[in-house]
């Protein structure tokens, strides 16, 4: 099981959920696992609340933290092909910290 890293543009009209309309920039697939694997093995806070089975949505204001971790995971990775993958999630990740209406979603399959 993956997770995959997507993210979304976030368009809200008005204060009712129903207004809410969310669409995807840009994602990055998880489908050997390597990223849900890398998630559950570490010791980073944000990172370890990822759940292969569920979605979880981080918003800009989130992104500091989560930047920091995959930063710290990255700088611990001697994988070439984790280190690809986590530089991968950190443009996702500055992209959403650039952008006010963008969420970066970690949907487990």
């Amino acid at each position: 099981m993956g997770v995959d890293v997507l993210l979304m543009a976030v368009r809200q009209r008005g204060t009712s959920p129903k207004g809410r309309q969310v669409r995807p920039v840009e994602f990055l697939l998880d489908p050997a696992g390597r990223f849900a694997r890398l998630c559950a093995s570490s010791r980073q806070p944000m990172l370890s609340r990822v759940d292969p089975v569920k979605t979880l949505v981080l918003t800009r204001a989130d992104m500091p933290q989560f930047i920091s971790e995959v930063e710290t995971e990255l700088a611990a990775s001697g994988d070439r092909e984790v280190t690809d993958l986590l530089e991968r999630v950190l443009g996702l990740a500055r992209q959403c910290a650039a952008q006010e209406s963008h969420e970066l979603h970690l949907d487990g399959d």
